[in-house]
């Protein structure tokens, strides 16, 4: 129905349109009217501003079967996306068309709900959970503008595409939208109700796939939900592409769960064997920290997949905490076994410094006869060479802690450079052994059996290259296909050769 602003309508106007099978739409401004009807053939009520509210009656309106020409439209033809209010069908036919294109502009889809519908919504009839929609789609258009589109997709759920230049637009338009609900009371079947909502926000889809509606609503969808658990009035969401491939809805749940780890919650620690190959090495496992995840119980979310996350989030020194527990649990566990196991821990830098460094100076006062079985590893990057980093990593050496280093890079060539760090092992990536030839690793071996230390090769894929690497003189190959992840130590330790 198009009606004059500020019009009052009596309860239960729209029944009788709908009991007839007319289309009704809501629309916030007269410039949105021909986006309203755009959809082919649909059908429409549209009322004179004079139409006479107080009677049922068909009298002075007109049936609108097709769609306004252009010259009707006063959205200029260059806008990216059709505003106003749309049916669901086609505002997700518009997702479908927007979804990975790029115009310059962040096309942004927002999930909004009202969060209080548990409460409140059984004892609506349908003529009043109808007025109360269209009251908190009024209050969201208002911030809205002219380009950009609204449905109601869900019960008491609204979609809205937009199209902004910065993020910051985009948080400040649902900040307003927040803002808007939660204000001012609704007026509900003559009682005064406080809403508020969850907004949850997602980037359009950077690849096409087969469905990029629903790819696109599912992430706004997850990124809605989340500010609903906490506490709701607020939004969430990733306006983002740097952890990509991920998914958004990943990052987001991961997210939560750093969050949990803060206080040493929704934390496994299992452990991986290395494969020793040559006759010197020994029992070696690797400690993994993984973040429980309920959907994939005997997955869970590994260190390489949350770290960022965690180091944003400022729980990644109470996960390292939580692996070098276990860690001397383990070794105790094992030593009053008589087994010579060593373990291998990756934890950041950071977890060398402060309250967490002595903790960990504590442990190893108290546990002294564990410290030789102990191997701190510590991602190989440019920092380390800084002095304060130097000078973390000579005190853990004085405490008789060994050392390894990862490098992640895929050129083996680099290698050398960690050569002038204190360390008892360097682990590389597969995929740099790989792209090296035999003779640049053979180096890579000899530069470091001349200081005494061990190379790991790590994320083999399977044993094809096994007898290879042996050969050329590697000490320890890790991967799934060899030796998976498990919760207790009980590989059987063979040489492969």
């Amino acid at each position: 129905m198009l009606f004059p602003p500020g019009s009052c309508l009596p309860q239960g106007w729209q029944t009788p349109w709908i009991n007839a099978g007319w289309a009704v739409s809501f629309c916030a401004s007269s410039e949105r009217i021909p986006s309203a009807l755009q959809s082919q053939g649909a059908s429409a009520l549209v009322a004179s501003p004079w139409a006479n509210f107080d009677k049922f009656s068909l009298a002075g309106l007109d049936r609108v079967a097709q769609p306004p020409g252009p010259a009707s439209d006063p959205k200029p033809a260059c806008t990216p996306i059709a505003g106003g209010m749309l049916r669901r069908s086609d505002f997700l036919s518009q997702l479908a068309s927007v979804a990975g294109s790029d115009n310059g502009l962040l096309s942004v889809l927002m999930a909004i709900r009202i969060d209080q519908v548990q409460d409140f919504a059984a004892d609506l009839d349908r003529t009043e959970v109808f007025e109360l929609e269209e009251g908190i789609a009024a209050r969201i258009s208002a911030e809205l503008e002219a380009q950009d589109s609204i449905t109601i997709w869900l019960e008491f759920g609204f979609g809205v595409l937009v199209q902004r230049i910065n993020v910051d637009e985009v948080s400040q338009l649902a900040s307003r939208i927040c803002t808007q609900i939660s204000d001012e009371p609704f007026s509900v079947a003559g009682k005064s109700i406080e809403l508020t909502v969850s907004v949850g926000l997602a980037l359009s889809p950077s690849t096409r796939p087969a469905d990029p509606a629903q790819q696109w609503f599912a992430s706004a969808h997850a990124a809605q939900g989340i500010a609903s658990r906490h506490g709701g009035n607020r939004f969430k969401g990733v306006l983002s592409r740097e952890f990509e491939p991920m998914s958004a809805e990943r990052v987001l749940i991961i997210r939560e769960w750093v969050n949990e780890a803060k206080v040493g919650s929704n934390i496994i620690v299992e452990f991986q064997p290395l494969i020793p190959a040559s006759a010197a090495a020994g029992e070696l496992y690797s400690v993994h920290a993984k973040l429980r995840d309920l959907c994939a119980p005997l997955g869970g979310v590994y260190r390489r997949e949350y770290l960022r996350l965690a180091r944003e989030a400022g729980s990644i020194v109470m996960i390292d905490r939580i692996s070098l527990f276990n860690a001397f649990e383990t070794l105790e566990k094992e030593n009053r076994s008589g087994r010579n196991t060593r373990l291998v821990v990756p934890v950041e830098i950071e977890t060398l410094s402060g309250l967490a460094w002595r903790w960990l100076a504590e442990e190893i006062r108290r546990r002294q006869h564990l410290r030789s079985r102990l191997i701190i590893e510590l991602e190989a990057t440019p920092s380390l060479m800084e002095k304060d980093n130097l000078m973390r990593i000579v005190r853990l050496r004085r405490y008789g802690v060994k050392l390894s280093l990862s490098d992640r890079t895929d050129v083996l060539a680099e290698q050398t450079i960690w050569s002038r760090l204190p360390g008892d092992f360097l682990r590389v990536a597969h995929t740099a052994v790989q792209a090296a030839t035999d003779e640049q690793l053979q180096s890579l071996v000899r530069d470091l059996r001349s200081r005494d230390r061990g190379l790991i090769v790590a994320a083999v894929p399977d044993t094809a290259d096994v007898r290879r690497l042996a050969a050329l003189g590697v000490d320890y190959l890790r991967g799934q296909a060899l030796a998976a992840t498990g919760p207790r130590l009980d590989y059987g330790f063979s040489r492969f050769g």
